[in-house]
């Protein structure tokens, strides 16, 4: 199949194409579902956003103002938290994620550290201020709001400090080892921050049941009927995909005649 095709069957499927749209919070849960693996805004042209189904366009630009398009879809992160549609943290391209439940143990599978962060602490490969909030959570529930996690890991107000703090969030955050999550209840732009291992509990046994391989097999699967075809080399990047599981992956569904590789695509060809 030609390229220009499947590029219409991608922009079709991720309503970008000027037909359908994403009209609401519901209608961007169902997509979440649908896809698996979303983002809010465009990072990656390997992953759908919600932004882009809304205006039923690709490369729209988003408009940093509250009155516009960009705006009204950035409300809808806590309409969609709220009701706990999807899992919401950083991952592709380091940017915010919708990841569905159903799509969560294979993300973390892949994704997620599996080390305990004091090991990785005593060898170097965390940060002090990132291991400063990770024993914050010690004698919680696993979740805490900002002003908790700041207060109990030492990071006052302050432009500084604020610095400092958001740098080691996003630390742990790009290990799925902490997640962003919303009251039901809440009001206003409320968030708050909890431990994946904690919040996920059942995605994360799951996830620990299978190799880094399965994992990115089962995601796949589930990924690219929706997705059409993805330039591997770049969700590669994007998602930081480990190179040899991915390869090896890619290889195993091309070999079950699930996907074909041409010219550094893998093409999504049936099950």
């Amino acid at each position: 199949m030609e390229l220009s095709v499947l590029k219409a069957k991608r922009l079709a499927s991720w309503h970008q194409d000027g037909g359908e749209n994403i009209p609401n919070p519901a209608a961007a849960s169902d997509f979440i579902n649908r896809h698996g693996f979303v983002t809010l805004y465009s990072a990656s042209s390997e992953v759908p956003n919600l932004y882009w189904g809304y205006v039923g366009l690709a490369d729209s630009r988003a408009e940093a103002k509250w009155d516009s398009a960009a705006g009204h879809v950035y409300t809808w992160r806590w309409e969609l938290g709220r009701t706990n549609a999807a899992f919401y943290g950083l991952m592709a391209a380091k940017k915010p994620t919708w990841i569905s439940w159903e799509m969560l143990p294979f993300v973390l599978g892949f994704g997620m550290e599996r080390r305990d962060p004091e090991e990785m602490y005593s060898e170097g490969l965390l940060s002090a201020n990132a291991m400063r909030l990770a024993r914050a959570f010690d004698g919680s529930d696993g979740t805490l709001t900002t002003k908790e996690l700041r207060a109990r890991a030492g990071f006052p107000t302050g432009k500084a400090d604020r610095a400092a703090y958001l740098k080691a969030l996003e630390e742990l955050e790009l290990m799925l080892l902490v997640c962003k999550t919303f009251s039901p209840d809440g009001d206003g732009e409320d968030m708050a921050h909890s431990l994946v291992s904690a919040h996920c509990r059942d995605a994360v046994n799951q996830s620990l049941s299978m190799s880094v391989e399965d994992a990115l097999v089962g995601f796949l699967v589930r990924y690219l009927p929706n997705a059409i075809y993805v330039d591997v080399k770049l969700l590669g990047k994007h998602l930081r995909l480990p190179a040899a599981a991915y390869a090896s992956a890619l290889d195993a569904l091309q070999q079950a005649g699930n996907v074909t590789l041409a010219e550094g695509l893998a093409i999504w060809i049936g099950e």
